[in-house]
């Protein structure tokens, strides 16, 4: 198959698993089997694509473009480019592991649950692959729909408000995403003569810096939300608390990273001189979401408030890379991405596993060490990457933004443009330790804490390996060949810096 017949495929897969869901998928075993396949078969397509990309040529690859509203110069283009391509991957790769770990849940057996998630996916995939901005907006409205039903069909005792609130805050930002829509298409307009919406034709527009300024608002405020960032969270503790684990676990993955997409892809590259101008601003909202985030997790007592409130932490690092404006920074911004995805699904993911095996009683469960070893091993893995421990992905994301960001900033102060950013780098670090202290704490209660009675706990099940171990590998192999993984977003990320004199870090990066 040609690389734009396995995206095409990529694409359209999900849906058409989802539809059939709908209409014959009526026996609970026909139901997991053909959603389980077909996410598996994602999950290859997305994973050859990836290692056949090839990062250093700038260009779009496997691309495919069909017509859709031609009055409006708007088109149904894919492709996958250094913006995208982990993105991609990492949503490929979280679904089949979601569904193996739900497989004997009640919601795990629900046809509507299903076709829920194979929509989901499938909506995920088209939002970070479309190259046109109208379509990036239709996908990234259609994602919201299966992921409120989800919290609203399958959440817990307030669901209903959780998925209210959630449903608010992400539309109201979507007003002012769909906003800065309409005015860059009637811009290109102005300046050409025909409509148009693909990322080509925007980043070509002469825009003056007050129409920068416009659009970065806008384009920023609903990626803030999405993510989400301090200080417009407010959704984030109903809605992680009450969705079902698998539906936290995605949220935390993978909807928040539509956000960090949003800033990647658009804020920056569309408004580069107002992305410079106001990076020491940004940076030091994106230090005060680190350091909030790590308090509020250091007084958590539930488990997975705890793990939220730490990827309310995690995701400022994504912020503080890409605004440093660095290519070591934005590299780092880069590889969070995947490090935070993979590691904060996998924590909710295993939280999920106990509630399954404890129901409302999974909370007073202690000393995993020596009533469910495998548990416990697992756990201390993913726990070691969220606290950055070397050799695993997350320290070699934070450390990269935190070089990046303090050579901008101590730059910065040289030039005699003050000391912001070096001010945000600085509070940002002190999130290092917060963040040691609220997982080490986290590991301590629930891994070796033996203070409970000793009743014995079902170990980590075969499936349950097979579904976490891809995981725990990618967090590992980033961790010690990091260079691997940077090669597929080089162009990206010198484009987002503007700076390719600068040293990146890794192999094959040259002065």
């Amino acid at each position: 198959m040609s690389g734009p017949g396995m995206l095409t495929a990529l694409l359209v897969l999900p849906w058409l698993a989802a539809v059939l869901m709908a209409v014959v998928g009526r026996s609970a075993a026909f139901g997991r089997l053909l959603a389980m396949a077909t996410m598996l078969v994602v999950a290859w397509l997305g994973i050859a694509l990836f290692a056949a990309f090839d990062g250093a040529s700038g260009t779009l690859q496997y691309g495919i473009v069909l017509p859709w509203m031609p009055a409006l110069g708007a088109n149904l283009r894919f492709a996958l480019d250094g913006y995208n391509v982990y993105f991609m991957l990492l949503t490929v790769l979280l679904f089949p592991a979601v569904l193996a770990c739900a497989w004997q849940t009640d919601e795990g057996c629900s046809p509507l649950y299903l076709a829920l998630l194979l929509a989901l996916e499938g909506a995920l995939l088209g939002t970070f692959l479309t190259q046109d901005l109208l379509v990036f907006f239709v996908l990234w409205e259609a994602v919201l729909i299966p992921m409120v039903l989800l919290i609203l069909v399958f959440g817990g005792a307030q669901r209903r408000r959780a998925a209210q609130t959630f449903f608010l805050y992400t539309m109201a930002g979507s007003v002012l995403l769909l906003a800065a829509v309409i005015w860059l298409g009637a811009e290109v307009a102005q300046q050409t003569g025909r409509w148009a919406f693909d990322y080509a034709s925007l980043q070509a527009l002469q825009l003056t810096h007050a129409q920068q300024l416009l659009v970065f608002i806008a384009v920023g405020l609903a990626c803030a939300v999405k993510s989400p960032l301090f200080p417009f969270h407010a959704w984030l503790p109903l809605a992680y608390g009450e969705a079902s684990p698998s539906g936290t676990a995605l949220m935390a993955g993978v909807l928040s990273k539509m956000g960090a997409f949003g800033f990647i892809r658009f804020a920056v590259p569309l408004c580069p001189d107002v992305a410079q101008q106001l990076a020491p601003a940004v940076m030091l909202l994106a230090a005060a979401s680190i350091v909030y985030g790590a308090v509020l997790a250091l007084r958590q007592q539930h488990y997975k408030m705890l793990v939220a409130y730490a990827s309310l932490s995690h995701m400022g690092y994504i912020l503080l890379g890409l605004f440093s404006l660095h290519p070591t920074g934005v590299h780092g911004a880069m590889v969070q991405v995947l490090s935070h995805g993979l590691a904060v699904a996998g924590l909710f993911l295993l939280l999920g596993l106990l509630e399954q095996r404890r129901g409302a009683q999974w909370l007073q469960v202690h000393g995993l060490a020596t009533r469910a070893p495998s548990f416990a091993v697992v756990l201390m893995l993913f726990v070691l990457a969220s606290l950055a421990l070397p050799l695993t992905s997350g320290f070699a994301a934070e450390f990269m933004v935190l070089l990046g960001a303090f050579s901008a900033g101590y730059t910065h102060w040289l030039e005699g443009a003050g000391p912001g950013m070096l001010a945000a780098v600085l509070l940002a670090a002190t999130g290092v330790v917060l963040g040691a202290t609220y997982m080490l704490q986290f590991a301590r209660s629930l891994v070796f804490d033996d203070s409970s009675v000793a009743e014995r706990l079902p170990d980590l099940r075969v499936r349950e390996l097979l579904a976490l171990a891809p995981l725990l590998l990618l967090i590992v192999w980033i961790g010690v060949r990091p260079a691997t993984w940077m090669d597929k977003v080089d162009t990206a990320v010198v484009a987002i810096a503007r700076s390719p004199s600068v040293v990146v870090v890794g192999a094959n990066h040259a002065q």
